[in-house]
């Protein structure tokens, strides 16, 4: 497996706005907030946990 150059590789900040786009926020401070307390507060999810949710994308882009 290739390591990321820093071409590839993507920052935090990247990760973190990709995540929120994800979650369709708008640009108001309210929202950003919400966001940002939803992602904070997520659980941890087990390896288990991981797995179904791969599988179930998978699945979900299949159809």
């Amino acid at each position: 497996m290739k390591k990321p150059t820093l071409k590839t590789a993507k920052s935090q900040k990247e990760k973190f706005e990709e995540a929120a786009r994800e979650l369709k926020t708008d640009q108001s401070d309210a929202a950003f907030e919400a966001v940002v307390n939803k992602i904070a507060h997520a659980p941890k999810l087990t390896q288990e946990q991981i797995k179904e949710l791969v599988r179930r994308k998978r699945e979900e882009t299949k159809r």
